[in-house]
């Protein structure tokens, strides 16, 4: 059972939503690719509750329609499971006991001026406690830095959030929490029936610097599994025994200090946004999804049969703020830069600040290319 929700959908999905005839909710959305021609089988909302509480899973496209969930679903345990994950500080104090001495706060948005930077200690993440993608996150390493935070929050977080539900992004409060050093980390996973964890997608979120805290390049490889499926495995399995959840499918980002996997934060009833999550599409042919709604385990000899030494990609190429209206992305010219483009999906609306979203393959021969894609001028690639 599918949700399907702003900012985006991808073709892929809507094709395996025919195929697989899946149960869709009826919305503005849905009822748009109904209009322009896709034959889903959409439900209203009382006949999608009741589906959903004969089949016992569903897949939220986006956050926002989680709003959705809270106003019209009768499964209290599932919606309150929802709001503790989406809620980060409520996150960090049920994982106190795993990592007791990681330092976090929560401070009210209006109240983030009183506080004096002398007495906080750097490196910190200042972000919001209930939020989506990076909007209003900032890596601050310094005094200096921090009030630079603060006039950004105040001058532009509201008119970001306002494009999200109160539930996507809280406009109230704000997360103070050590930095995690290490690589970054994203895992799609999600517990059977039974609570156990199936992982279908590992990532490492790779970034031009330490004070980047874009969405620009999520990289997968045999490599990468070999080296974290165990680790975060284990964390799914303790984690999973305080939650108690089942037939539940989330995202969970992580940074990697060296000894264990420590969670940044997790977002439930979907995986990767953007489509992120499709790139197991592009490297054995299963969508994620269809694994989740049908119970089916992938392992990684079968996911990387053939594959074991490329790395598959997928790149949020973003638009840049200054970009005409009319400009649009230039997908000869990235194309021939790149080694291989598996699949690439222009962004029409420019209020979504992407340009387009790739995957792309490259091999041992051009890594390079990876280092060169985090360092990319968006200019150079409208016209």
């Amino acid at each position: 059972m599918l949700i399907l929700e702003k900012p985006y959908v991808s073709e892929t999905l809507v094709r395996t939503a025919i195929e697989k005839n899946l149960p869709v909710l009826r919305n503005a959305m849905s009822e748009k690719m109904v209009a322009e021609g896709h034959a889903l089988n959409l439900l209203n909302d009382e006949e999608f509750v009741a589906e959903y509480q004969k089949r016992g899973r569903l897949y939220t496209m986006s956050e926002n329609a989680l709003g959705w969930l809270v106003k019209n679903l009768p499964d209290k345990e599932l919606l309150d499971k929802i709001a503790l994950l989406k809620d980060k500080a409520t996150f960090r104090r049920i994982c106190q006991d795993m990592y007791p001495d990681f330092f976090f706060c929560e401070e009210e948005i209006v109240k983030l001026n009183n506080i004096n930077p002398d007495e906080l200690t750097f490196p910190l993440v200042l972000k919001p406690s209930v939020g989506f993608l990076s909007a209003g996150v900032h890596v601050v390493s310094n005094a200096d830095e921090w009030n630079a935070a603060i006039r950004d929050i105040q001058a532009n977080f509201h008119k970001v959030s306002a494009q999200f539900p109160e539930f996507v992004i809280g406009t109230q409060k704000f997360l103070i929490e050590e930095y995690i050093k290490g690589e970054e980390y994203a895992v799609d996973t999600y517990l059977d029936e039974n609570g156990n964890p199936t992982i279908l997608n590992i990532f490492h979120h790779r970034f031009a610097n330490e004070s980047d805290t874009s969405d620009r390049l999520y990289c997968s490889s045999r490599a990468l599994y070999d080296q974290y499926e165990e680790s975060f495995m284990n964390f799914l399995v303790q984690l999973n025994k305080v939650l108690q959840l089942h037939d539940f499918p989330m995202h969970i980002e992580f940074r990697y200090d060296g000894k264990k996997a420590i969670p940044i934060e997790i977002n439930p009833l979907r995986f990767a946004g953007f489509c992120l999550n499709e790139l197991q599409t592009h490297i054995s042919g299963l969508h994620p999804i269809v694994a989740y709604l049908e119970n089916i385990h992938i392992g990684k000899e079968e996911m990387w049969q053939g594959k074991e030494k490329d790395t598959y990609s997928f790149l949020v190429l973003e638009r840049p703020s200054d970009a005409a209206p009319e400009e649009r992305f230039n997908e000869k010219k990235f194309r021939e830069d790149m080694m291989d483009v598996l699949e690439l999906r222009p962004l029409a609306d420019p209020t979504v600040g992407v340009a387009a979203t790739a995957f792309i393959r490259t091999d041992d021969a051009h890594k390079a290319e990876l280092e060169h894609i985090l360092h990319l001028d968006m200019h150079d690639y409208m016209i």
